[in-house]
């Protein structure tokens, strides 16, 4: 599945204007032939066999490699046409930067982890709800930048809310334990315990940082949610005094 936006298939869509008057004309099965792909396969026919409904279901069912190089392909198309017709320089650009954003995706998928032990392939990761729910609809989007930085910002206005104090190294002071975990550390494995909460809440003030003073990039789901996992462990330890 490629990691293609609702808004770049919708400008594709009205560049290619496959079902009406096509801006570019090409041989549409010669065209995916070159790129390795049988358009013809029943599984890019099941919402229809228009030219705008395969190339859909293409978008949906394939990685952002294979996804990436068509639209690459398509603006080859569209450059092509630049001399007869200066409005394709626009559309060539366009089309080329949506096709490079998923070049730069991986198309690592989460796997199912696999025990020795038995013969459960099954890992699920249940985040925090106060995470997930504000970020689902970045995740529904596919856009996992965005998804990732609103998760460091739960954790660090749940921070501040509860001590007063947004950066870590600030917040977590042997004042503020008690307000965190309910108690003093009782001895060292347990002050170790809280040294550990802390500096993972240092990173994720630290990962949040460099989202916020940079411009968005591609990220990959996989990663994604590994980082997301970090905010979700992060909220869970300093709130569970709260329960």
């Amino acid at each position: 599945m490629s990691n293609l936006s609702t808004a770049d298939k919708q400008y594709l869509e009205n560049a290619l204007r496959l079902d009406s008057s096509p801006l570019v004309h090409f041989d549409f099965q010669a065209f995916f032939k070159d790129l390795g792909v049988d358009i013809n396969n029943p599984k890019y026919a099941q919402e229809g066999t228009s030219k705008a409904a395969l190339m859909r279901k293409f978008w949906e069912l394939e990685n952002n490699s294979l996804v990436g190089r068509s639209i690459l392909e398509l603006a080859s198309l569209f450059r092509n046409l630049e001399l007869r017709a200066p409005m394709f320089v626009k559309f060539s650009t366009e089309i080329e930067k949506i096709g490079n954003k998923l070049m730069m995706y991986d198309d690592v998928e989460i796997k199912p982890a696999r025990s020795r032990k038995n013969n459960n392939d099954e890992l699920k990761i249940e985040l925090r709800p106060e995470i997930y729910n504000h970020v689902k609809s970045y995740l529904d989007n596919k856009d996992y930048f965005h998804a990732v930085e609103e998760g460091y910002k739960i954790v660090r206005h749940k921070l501040r809310e509860l001590t007063g104090e947004e950066q870590a190294h600030r917040a977590f002071t042997a004042e503020n334990y008690v307000i965190l975990f309910g108690h003093q550390p009782q001895n060292t494995i347990e002050r170790d315990f809280f040294e550990g909460i802390k500096f993972l809440n240092m990173a994720i003030q630290n990962f949040r940082n460099e989202k916020a003073h940079d411009i968005a990039k591609p990220l990959s789901r996989n990663l994604a949610i590994h980082y997301l996992a970090l905010t979700s462990l992060a909220y869970d330890l300093i709130t569970r005094n709260e329960r």
